[in-house]
């Protein structure tokens, strides 16, 4: 088979593969056709079932954003009540080391002058 020969062979199936993707969209495109005819036709209907699709969506996201809400409440008054807490001991701590020492203080200072 000479390098002509072979050239020739792949024209032809370089060829059979575009006729063949000619064919598939003119397929699609005649598809395209008859649901675009269609669709003028049931416009309409469409048009509701996206409205209420819509409303749909928006309620579930409202859902959605008082769950997350809820969520937050929850966190934060658990967090306010962690920060509290720890607020509550470290001032406890700060008091009985103030107290200690002030003792150590007076303990010293008594054992100085004795």
């Amino acid at each position: 088979m000479s390098d002509r020969e072979g050239l020739t062979i792949s024209l032809a199936d370089g060829n059979e593969r575009r006729a063949y993707t000619l064919r598939m969209l003119e397929d699609r495109v005649l598809r395209l056709e008859t649901i675009a005819g269609g669709l003028s036709d049931r416009y309409e209907d469409l048009r509701t079932e996206m409205r209420q699709e819509i409303s749909s969506l928006r309620d579930q996201m409202k859902l959605l954003e008082a769950k997350v809400d809820e969520g937050n409440r929850v966190v934060n008054g658990k967090l306010d009540r962690l920060i509290g807490g720890r607020a509550v001991i470290t001032g406890i701590i700060t008091l009985a080391t103030s107290i200690l020492g002030t003792g150590m203080v007076h303990f010293a200072l008594s054992l100085s002058t004795k």
